[in-house]
């Protein structure tokens, strides 16, 4: 007989790990799974504002962050005008952060099975089953709420919104890996902003513990950005060493939001909360997270499908992610417009926004958290 849960989350990422943690502990019984063997890397920036531990339920450790501290920006515009500011972040590797999320969600009574992958699942009127191959063993469970946490291939979006995918990746980001030395600050995240070295947001470069991690994204001829940008920065900065390591990642989900229907709940990259303006992520994966959560528990309290409050808990951030969208568009239209977006006027405007934001944090509740860049 398939074994029974309340809810089954699907991808230990931020966003799995924050729901399944925060579901255990409400007294749900709750199967998280993930498809790789954890601790897994995952391409991502690991950058973040301090308040991803307000978000994610608890103060991250020092030794869950890369031996580096990030607290310096420099952004350099289309003209090659250099802009400094200093910027609190945290600094850590993917595999690291959420190996320990996932730990955090299993403490507090979620199951949590690696190597573990979601198969297929049919829903009907009372229950929604789910079949998971762990490592060689298929089973079949049964869950009245599921969790789709599973990334920017979501094997659950995909079934219930196949319009979404198109035949070819939309986009794609890779990072190189060098150990070595350069002309630049250990301290420093460089924000390179020019349509010659990407078309989609920023291209970077900064540290994690003994690597200079070099990336771009576009759209189309990813390699031909990344080489171009690459061989800027040797040549700059006189970067030299060791590649010790590429990676990246592509997808061929569109990036429109989609929350889910019913009683199947879409978060994080899943849901297609994916912020090029802001160039980050993790915080509105954690945030989804919470407030999946938050829609199960309202739901059950009243009587409705979880979608429904879902779908107004997350008004705030689709809004934001569809204003920031045409604010991107704008800006990247020409090197012209984008130079003219970081304005000296511009910047300072953003950067008091930027410090009332950041003290208003301290206080507000996780659920109402500014989003950082504004």
């Amino acid at each position: 007989m398939a074994e029974s849960y309340d809810v089954i989350v699907v991808g230990g990422g931020i966003a799995g790990s924050v729901a399944a943690r925060f579901l255990a502990q409400h007294g749900f019984k709750t199967l998280l799974i993930e498809k790789c063997r954890t601790p897994r890397n995952k391409p991502c920036s690991g950058i973040q504002f301090p308040y991803l531990g307000k978000l994610v339920g608890e103060e991250i450790p020092r030794e869950i962050l890369c031996q580096n501290e990030l607290f310096k920006v420099e952004m350099i515009t289309p003209s090659g005008r250099v802009v400094k500011g200093r910027m609190k972040m945290l600094n850590f590797w993917r595999s690291t952060f959420d190996s320990w999320l996932n730990a955090l969600a299993a403490h507090a009574g979620a199951h949590f099975c690696d190597e573990s992958r979601l198969l297929d699942f049919h829903a009907d009127q009372d229950w929604i089953t789910v079949d998971i191959q762990e490592k060689e063993v298929e089973r079949t469970a049964r869950t009245r709420y599921l969790i789709g946490a599973d990334g920017l291939n979501s094997t659950i979006r995909r079934k219930l919104q196949p319009q979404g995918f198109k035949r070819k990746s939309w986009g794609a980001a890779i990072n190189y890996y060098f150990v070595g030395d350069a002309k630049l600050d250990r301290s420093t995240l460089y924000m390179f902003y020019s349509k010659e070295f990407c078309p989609l947001m920023f291209a970077w470069v900064y540290m994690k513990d003994d690597s200079w991690v070099v990336g771009t994204g576009a759209h189309e001829n990813l390699l031909g950005y990344a080489q171009r940008f690459l061989g800027y920065i040797q040549s700059k900065y006189a970067l030299r060493g060791e590649l010790v390591k590429k990676e990246g990642f592509s997808s061929p989900m569109e990036s429109s939001i989609f929350l889910g229907e019913g009683r199947i709940l879409m978060t994080g990259d899943a849901a297609g909360l994916i912020d090029l303006y802001r160039g980050l992520g993790m915080d509105n994966a954690a945030l989804s997270g919470r407030l999946a959560v938050r829609a199960i528990v309202r739901s059950e309290e009243i009587g409705c499908l979880p979608i429904e409050p879902y779908q107004r808990y997350m008004e705030k951030i689709v809004r934001q992610i569809g204003r920031n969208e045409k604010r991107q568009a704008a800006r990247y239209a020409t090197n012209e417009t984008l130079e003219s977006s970081l304005s000296t006027l511009n910047l300072i405007r953003d950067g008091l926004l930027m410090l009332a934001a950041a003290q208003m944090n301290r206080i507000l509740p996780p659920e109402r958290v500014i989003t950082l860049p504004l």
